[in-house]
């Protein structure tokens, strides 16, 4: 257990302990993730299926045009 005194030694205890942790191990890089693009998918492929739905019911309506939603 480290003890934090106040001045120059708690830094130098919190520096000592940093560094000891794991002295040999190799330090990976770190890649900021690309921002979520979620929405503007959602956008596209809600948009995708209000036209297939709309497509669907005009050739719904050529074949039965007395059967309608109501």
């Amino acid at each position: 257990m480290t003890y934090f005194i106040a001045g120059n030694t708690a830094v130098e205890n919190a520096r000592n302990l940093s560094q000891s942790a794991l002295p040999n191990a190799p330090q990976q890089p770190y890649d900021e993730p690309r921002p979520r693009r979620a929405f503007t998918v959602r956008a596209r492929i809600s948009a995708v299926l209000r036209t297939t739905a709309n497509q669907e019911l005009r050739l719904a309506n050529r074949i039965d045009p007395t059967c309608s939603a109501s």
